[in-house]
């Protein structure tokens, strides 16, 4: 029953929202890797960071199970497609390398590091990163994956080109060292890591596991190149008819799903080389594999290796059905071998391509989205069946993965579960409607991505369990009868709509608590002489009767405002005045019947994505500190997406967004204040080459324009104002550096608001990034600051003065600051946008 219970969680945890078979071609390519005995684990820092060229060569054409390791979820990262930062961010990045995954054929884990950015060396990610802790991560993948051969993406040293990309290399060195015990820490920390790398049901075996060897992927990125003579050679991107291409096509695909990061990649057809160093274990001479055994002689069955050798041999493309009685000996054959770890992958891979080579289809949908936690109503339920075997099958339908967790040996499956038995003909839809309790559908835990659910303590999420990926609560286990065979599957119960562009649609039943509590604005700006006006809008998911809202400043409640009853399906606007003397984060909350709900609900809906949900508090920072515009109505430029401008809505200013027309007509412009120009918008608005030169003519009769940072990548235009002024690669990623104030009397930085050092107190992450350099001398720097033992940049804000109007040019983070409550930062654009007022 264990290994049943196995096989179930593990298609559930892999397994998209309904049953697809494979197509034939890929059928064979699942057979072949059913041949193989070995596994190959590639270690990077961040999604995007994989060789998936390389991903793609193993997975797909060697057919040997492959995984990538990312040690954070690129929380970090910066966002060219909306407005997500921090977890949100990550949560996209995760799913992005889920779907390249489905492409490249590989799979995935994580570790649980968060990207905090851009660092410049090792030693400055371990003052965030717990590196035992993460040592203990990668050595529980290993034991989990068990891999023969480890792969590190990237060099320990600075030619890794990111403080994280280093710690990465050394994270997996240090984890292949504890596993042959040859790791040198003291014997608390090396207790510690045994800790984290040995949950409860691991086996003994399992904890014993030693990779064969570790080996560095060489690489050649522009002019920096890891490459060296006599390193292991290895051609990679041959054609592959069972795709249609080769890996180097099917590897820019895969990389081109990373949309947040505009990682956009060239399918390149061809042989190329790869190369790798040797970090531990033997060189290869011949293969990555030498002297391991890939066959089924390693568990001392090559007479199972002999079985699936015929099945691939006389596997027919047009009737993969055919194959389904052999397929069956061979399970019953894994099912005697002894090496349980083995038997449950190859078990579970096996079944996946009987599901296949029988063109089995299933869903099990309903007509909801959502459903709250607490609703007594009940929906319907549609199970659509459709089997292509070329005989009857019996499919007995379970109720859920979980019921099935209650089955004991001692006990009939009728005594726990109901169960529905229909035998589905060849080719024919089978169509089952029953009534579901939504009880039974919200009993268990509100649908957000389990990494987040705890939040963040220093730069680590909380630990997760090995099957928390499964997201979906409730199931339809299906056991496939075939005589006196039986193979399980499950599909989780889902929700289904026609979309009049996209057609079918099912995405996961997403559970929902009774109210999500959204504050209007994350951050307010006022004075403790006045009275704080802060508004809430409370949407009801369910009826919400006698309840409470409530008010905390930390653990202190300051205002309650009793008998709170919202209808199901409404949204609901509350404002209020808390008393705050000082500056605060305020946790807002609705109590019903005891329990506190105090998180606002958010989705994150993208084309290339399915529609993913998470829970954010119900926070508002409240900020004493002056700040201070003389600017009041803006014109908003939007780039890749941030927080500034219902930061500047909050302050009381109208902002306007605008289209390329109106920034072609002048005049029109010339009756706003200021118009600021949002985060990348010469990398997201390719008009933005041809509107230039009328947002300089706009400068030149009297307007204020405030740009802020650009990358290098993909630019529109490299005329960013109205004189030359060159971006570089260059940044400061201690949110905390020194600045210097170069010309403290400046109107950017004396009117409305004073700026001093203060100002830079508090900040998040970084200072600023792609500063420029060189710039002609018409421009006048404000700032300098730089990191640790490097050379002052003082391209970090730039004024000048053109015609009758003021041009700006801001490299600081902003975007990260205004969001974060960072006064200084407010009182910096605060004086950008005013100093034509």
């Amino acid at each position: 029953m264990r290994l049943v219970l196995a096989l179930i969680l593990a298609s559930v945890s892999v397994m998209a929202q309904q049953i697809r078979p494979l197509p034939a071609s890929k059928i064979y390519g699942e057979l072949v890797k059913l041949r193989s005995m070995t596994s190959v684990l590639y270690v990077a820092a961040h999604p995007d960071d994989e060789n998936t060229r390389l991903l793609a060569w193993l997975a797909t054409g060697r057919h040997i199970r492959t995984a990538y390791l990312s040690i954070t979820r690129g929380d970090g990262g910066q966002n060219i497609l909306g407005s997500e930062q921090g977890a949100a961010l990550g949560l996209i990045r995760t799913y992005e390398l889920l779907e390249a995954r489905k492409l490249d054929g590989a799979e995935q884990y994580f570790a649980r590091a968060v990207d905090f950015g851009f660092s410049k060396n090792p030693e400055e990610t371990f003052t965030q990163w717990d590196r035992v802790a993460l040592i203990g991560d990668v050595v529980r993948v290993i034991r989990e994956f068990k891999p023969d051969v480890v792969i590190c993406r990237f060099p320990k040293d600075s030619m890794a080109g990111h403080g994280q990309h280093s710690a990465s290399a050394i994270l997996a060195e240090d984890a292949v060292k504890f596993c042959n015990g040859e790791l040198d820490l003291p014997k608390a920390d090396l207790e510690r890591i045994e800790k984290i790398a040995s949950p409860e049901w691991m086996t003994a075996e399992e904890r014993t596991w030693k990779p064969t060897r570790l080996l560095f992927n060489a690489f050649r990125f522009g002019n920096r190149s890891t490459v060296r003579e006599g390193m292991f050679k290895l051609d990679v991107g041959q054609y592959d008819p069972l795709i249609g291409m080769g890996y180097g096509e099917l590897a820019g695909i895969s990389r081109s799903i990373h949309r947040s990061q505009g990682a956009g990649t060239p399918s390149t057809p061809g042989v190329l080389p790869e190369f790798f160093a040797t970090l531990s274990g033997q060189p290869p001479t011949k293969s990555i594999f030498d002297g391991i055994d890939t066959t089924w002689g390693r568990v001392g069955r090559a007479d199972i290796g002999t079985a699936i050798e015929a099945v691939i041999a006389s596997f027919e493309m047009q009737h993969p059905e055919r194959s389904v009685p052999a397929l069956l000996k061979i399970r019953t054959m894994i099912e005697g071998i002894k090496d349980e770890r083995w038997q449950l992958q190859k078990m579970s891979e096996l079944d996946n391509i009987i599901i296949s080579c029988i063109g089995l289809t299933a869903d099990a949908t309903v007509g909801i989205p959502m459903a709250s936690v607490g609703m007594s109503d009940s929906t319907a339920m549609t199970i659509r069946l459709t089997s292509r075997a070329g005989r009857p099958l019996t499919l007995l339908l379970h109720k859920n993965v979980d019921d099935m967790m209650r089955l004991t040996s001692s006990r009939s499956d009728a005594e726990v579960m109901p169960v529905t038995s229909v035998t589905s003909e060849h080719d024919s839809l089978v169509k089952i409607t029953k009534n579901v309790s939504m009880v039974s559908l919200t009993q268990l835990r509100v649908t957000e991505p389990y990494w987040m659910r705890e939040g963040i303590k220093g730069s680590m999420f909380p630990a997760g369990d090995i099957w928390s990926h499964r997201t979906s609560l409730s199931s339809v286990v299906i056991r496939i009868v075939f005589d006196s065979d039986t193979v399980w599957t499950s599909v989780p119960i889902s929700f289904k709509k026609l979309d009049p562009l996209r057609g079918d649609v099912i995405e996961e039943l997403r559970v929902v608590p009774p109210v999500s509590v959204e504050p209007m604005s994350a951050v307010v700006a006022g004075s403790a002489s006045k009275k704080l006006e802060l508004a809430v809008r409370l949407r009801a998911y369910g009826n919400v009767t006698n309840a409470a809202l409530i008010v905390r400043d930390g653990a202190r409640e300051i205002l309650r405002l009793p008998g709170l009853s919202v209808r199901a399906s409404t949204d609901t606007l509350i404002t209020f005045t808390p008393k705050v003397t000082n500056t605060a984060m305020l946790t807002i909350g609705v109590e019903i019947n005891d329990v506190m709900y105090d998180k606002s609900v958010k989705t994150i809906t993208y084309d290339h994505l399915p529609t993913l949900q998470y829970l954010i508090p119900a926070q508002v920072k409240v900020v004493l500190d002056p700040v201070t515009f003389t600017a009041q109505r803006i014109a908003f430029i939007s780039g890749a997406g941030e927080y500034a401008p219902e930061f500047l809505r909050s302050m009381g200013l109208t902002v306007d967004e605008i289209d390329d027309e109106t920034i072609l007509k002048t005049d029109e412009l010339l009756k706003y204040d200021a118009v600021l120009v949002g985060i990348r918008a010469i990398n997201t608005r390719k008009s933005m080459k041809y509107l230039m030169p009328s947002l300089m003519q706009y400068v030149e009769r009297g307007g204020t324009l405030v740009m802020q940072y650009n990358t290098l990548q993909d630019m529109s235009t490299k005329d960013l104002g109205p004189f030359p002024m060159p971006l570089a690669n260059k940044r400061v990623t201690e949110e905390l550096a020194p600045v210097t104030i170069i010309k403290p009397e400046h109107r950017l930085l004396s009117t409305p608001n004073k700026i001093t050092s203060t100002d830079f107190d508090g900040w998040v992450q970084e200072r600023g990034l792609y500063f420029p350099t060189g710039y002609d001398s018409r421009y006048e720097a404000l700032l300098s600051m730089h990191d640790t033992k490097e050379e002052p940049l003082d391209g970090a804000l730039l004024y000048a003065k053109h015609g009758k109007g003021h041009y700006v040019y801001c490299s600081l983070s902003l975007f990260r600051q205004l969001p974060a409550g960072v006064p200084g930062a407010m009182r910096l654009l605060a004086n950008m946008l005013s100093v034509g007022r």
